[in-house]
């Protein structure tokens, strides 16, 4: 039996961002930005975005992506269970 995966609503993540240390993070990533948010490598965040995880968080921009942050943690919290 698997467990229920509790959803966080917009608002949830919104009030997390709006009060203490998450009121400087700002709303707009670049791909180490993210990286240090999420405790991951930039290498890594690259390895999503070419699985296909984060789609729809960023934009292209040159050489890096650009990535909006309450649509990155809504896709990492509430999207489906990545496998491989």
């Amino acid at each position: 039996m698997s467990a229920k995966r509790i959803q966080l609503t917009k608002a949830e993540i919104a009030k997390a961002f709006r009060e203490g240390n998450g009121a400087q993070i700002p709303v707009i990533l670049s791909t180490e930005q993210l990286a240090a948010l999420v405790s991951r490598s930039p290498k890594t965040i690259y390895e999503w975005v070419a699985l296909g995880y984060l789609d729809g968080t960023f934009r292209k921009r040159g050489n890096g992506h650009l990535f909006w942050r309450d649509r990155v943690i809504q896709a990492l919290f509430n999207g489906p269970e990545w496998t491989r």
